[in-house]
């Protein structure tokens, strides 16, 4: 029979049972490592999965059942386009892997041609190599010509520095720190009525205006600005890819931006906005031109990325009751369980960059001025770095070797900050009854690269069912 398992042509997936001494681990693996695109996954519990793995052992053979149409994977890889309509997120994944294992260095025709790195180490290098894989040409594919960029990702030094020392004192570590009351106090006001409530939408009421009102708390956006960051945010998403000027988007932001610049000017507190209208920029004053780039990466970046990881935690603590006894159990697993979170479901799945000269990389020579798009979803799931990449692990070594928050020197800003969010409202959850999914969640993308949720419809369990915080 073992001789027929590499000729065997149909999806498989093999659960190893990590405690199993009837079935050996290590014989799953032998079994899945034969058999042509096994999916290998693994249990933490012994031969008999009990009540306590239930869950999980459900969510893998439903996640399984429901993978993607072979035929779109297949279409995907061999020609990749991140804003083709059939190019979900639950697809991507799978065509992440197709790519890891055949066409590592792949090159597609779409959007002028580009090129993709899906391996850990690749993507890696290609962040960390900011002279060889630039930014100052956009980070965003295709976008409408004339699109402002936004400092200082989009920028390369001197500039780059020039505009990060400018933006990053609200967002170090001491400064979240010292607004950490702040945010756990917010996260209360948001979290409890729908804790208390046992249903509403964790989208709508806290994964949106949490990340704003924290962004105002640490910036100083006015009250009307948090109300219009989101819409402007989602028509410039709509539009940036396809439209040929962005008069359609950009206008409306720099309008928002000019009414908080005149007020910051006229009306100074002690906000780090009131601050940053009146500072020094290479020796000069800054422009409101130069405030409108800076502006924009606090207002999309700000909310716009903690807002989809705060989504898929909550999705994903919503899904696994279980989890909820576990983190309770042991609660300084949460940072783990935030740091697997981004690993596993980063919230942007890709950037871009654009290359400086011929670049030797896996074996093969990228072109000077190549478009390259560096897949952080794949990177994040490379088994050669991660194990068992597709399962979420509290026990995973170093789990904060994701690349979610990017690397090098256009590592994100608003690190600090967007963790400080995400255990705060994971604490203060694990403090109610478990919450659980009123309808399957469907993820979606936004501008080919921000994965997120339009809603995450809740609610509590019957009162048979609850069970105390512990």
């Amino acid at each position: 029979m073992s001789r027929d398992l590499p000729h065997l042509d149909v999806p498989t997936l093999v659960i190893a049972t990590a405690h199993d001494h009837l079935v050996r681990p290590e014989h799953s693996e032998h079994l899945a490592a034969a058999i042509p695109r096994a999916r290998l996954a693994r249990l933490p519990c012994g031969h008999l999965i009990g009540p306590a793995h239930f869950g999980a052992w459900e969510r893998l053979i439903s996640d399984f059942l429901t993978e993607p149409d072979p035929a779109a994977v297949a279409r995907q890889a061999g020609a990749f386009d991140h804003h083709a309509p059939e190019f979900t997120p639950d697809l991507a994944h799978a065509v992440h892997h197709r790519l890891q294992d055949e066409r590592p260095i792949a090159r597609t025709d779409a959007h002028g041609g580009l090129v993709l790195l899906s391996r850990y180490a690749d993507v890696r290098q290609a962040l960390k190599d900011h002279r060889r894989f630039t930014s100052g040409s956009g980070v965003f594919c295709p976008r409408a010509p004339g699109t402002p960029y936004f400092a200082p990702l989009e920028y390369d030094p001197p500039l780059h520095t020039a505009y990060r020392d400018l933006m990053r004192p609200p967002f170090t570590a001491a400064a979240v720190r010292a607004l950490r009351p702040k945010v756990d106090r917010l996260v209360a006001e948001l979290v409890s009525p729908v804790a208390e409530a046992g249903e509403g939408d964790l989208v709508k009421d806290i994964a949106v205006p949490l990340p704003l009102a924290a962004l105002s708390l640490a910036v100083g956006f006015s009250e009307e600005a948090q109300s219009r960051i989101r819409a402007l945010t989602r028509n410039t998403w709509e539009r940036m890819p396809k439209d040929s000027h962005p008069d359609g988007f950009w206008p409306a932001f720099a309008e928002l931006f000019d009414q908080e610049i005149r007020r910051a000017r006229r009306h100074p507190g002690d906000d780090y906005l009131s601050a940053l209208v009146r500072a020094d920029f290479q020796g000069r004053p800054v422009t409101d031109e130069e405030l409108h780039v800076m502006l924009v990466a606090f207002a999309i970046a700000g909310h716009e990325t903690t807002m989809n990881a705060l989504s898929h935690l909550m999705w994903n603590l919503a899904r696994q009751p279980d989890l909820y006894d576990r983190l309770r159990a042991r609660p300084h697993l949460v940072p783990h369980a935030v740091e697997e979170t981004l690993r596993m479901w980063p919230p942007v799945d890709h950037g871009s960059r654009l290359t400086q000269g011929d670049t030797a990389m896996g074996g093969e020579v990228i072109p000077a001025g190549s478009r390259v798009l560096l897949l952080t979803g794949a990177a994040n799931h490379d088994p050669r770095v991660f194990d068992d990449p597709c399962a979420f692990r509290l026990d995973r070594d170093r789990p904060q070797r994701h690349l979610s928050f990017g690397f090098g020197i256009h590592f994100c800003i608003g690190a600090h900050l967007a963790r400080a969010e995400l255990e705060s409202v994971l604490m203060e959850l694990l403090r109610h009854p478990p919450l659980t999914l009123r309808e399957p969640a469907v993820r979606r993308y936004e501008n080919g690269r921000h994965v997120g949720f339009d809603r995450l419809l809740i609610r509590a369990p019957a009162p048979n069912q609850r069970r105390a915080p512990g």
